[in-house]
């Protein structure tokens, strides 16, 4: 009879679940529900199911930790033990579905990181593109003066090339719209040169054409940052959260991409982006300010004690 009661208890003690170990470290410290609630910022309904090791089967088993850390670090139990107690009821998810939640997040950053490459390529090629047209230009206006430098050869009594007034002749077509028409026959070439050679005796000429070319080489430069700007992507709506209290909370983007799934302390500070709409779920909404794009989040409408679940911006 000895031998065995020692072994009935210790069978007993294994059995304890963590809501019971937790309602005795309650009642030795002498304080009700109703402070335990208060101080972890939980409703009194959940304090008295955990303390029964009666778990509503919707509630995400990590929620559940999250709720036995916060009470165990409250009342002065070990996380260890307290975890424990509720690994022995057999309620946790098999493992494979944490792999598969980061097997997800992996492939998810996976695609991230190929969009980002593909936004720098275009970006590149745009970039190559404004350069190819810098530099046309700057061809253009080097076959520019060298026409024009061809005009100054009638100047010297020299007969000028049929090429070189045919391209001096498109050059200074306001000055001289009739030298046109006379390029048309072979016999009317040498008639252009004097022509030609009053028209580069005035001084008008030359400096109009630099300024044309000077005038497009400026708008093809100054196209190339305006193609840059309209590559650059969007900034990402901004989420700013501070926390009072311990509090667990889930933030899924519109992509159903977890952005922050965990347990935040008092004083923590969360910054998260990600396309709209965000999907939340708050434990503790109570103990949580938010700010979203830079404007405070009214959370006193779910001060009903009750697991806060909402999505940014609402309809």
């Amino acid at each position: 009879m000895t031998t065995e009661k020692p072994h009935d208890s210790q069978d007993d003690s294994q059995a304890v679940g963590p809501g019971q170990l937790l309602r005795n470290a309650r009642e030795q410290l002498g304080w009700t529900r109703e402070q335990v609630a208060s101080r972890i910022h939980l409703r009194l309904t959940l304090i008295a199911a955990i303390e029964a090791d009666t778990y509503d089967k919707h509630t995400s088993h990590t929620f559940i930790r999250g709720y036995l850390r916060a009470y165990a670090k409250l009342v002065g139990i070990p996380e260890e033990t307290i975890l424990a107690a509720y690994e022995r009821l057999g309620l946790t998810p098999p493992d494979n579905i944490d792999m598969q939640s980061f097997s997800r997040r992996s492939r998810q950053q996976a695609n991230d990181s190929r969009l980002k490459v593909m936004t720098w390529l275009v970006i590149l090629v745009l970039i190559a593109l404004s350069i190819a047209w810098w530099w046309q230009s700057t061809e253009r206006r080097s076959a520019g003066e060298e026409a024009l430098a061809a005009t100054e050869i009638g100047t010297t009594g020299e007969q000028p090339d049929e090429n070189a007034v045919s391209a001096a002749v498109d050059l200074t077509d306001p000055v001289l719209p009739a030298v046109s028409d006379a390029v048309a026959t072979t016999d009317a070439v040498s008639q252009v040169a004097p022509v030609v050679s009053n028209a580069a005796a005035t001084a008008p000429v030359q400096p109009d054409v630099s300024a044309a070319v000077s005038t497009t080489t400026s708008a093809a430069v100054a196209t190339a940052p305006a193609d840059e700007t309209a590559t650059e992507p969007a900034t990402a709506s901004q989420l700013k959260m501070s926390f009072t209290a311990d509090c667990w909370l889930d933030v899924k983007d519109a992509n159903g991409k977890t952005l922050f799934s965990g347990l935040k302390k008092a004083n923590d500070v969360l910054v998260l982006e990600g396309p709209e709409p965000l999907k939340f779920i708050v434990g503790a909404p109570m103990a949580v300010n938010l700010e979203y794009k830079g404007k405070s989040f009214d959370m006193s409408r779910y001060n009903n004690g009750r697991t806060a679940r909402f999505s940014l911006p609402q309809e």
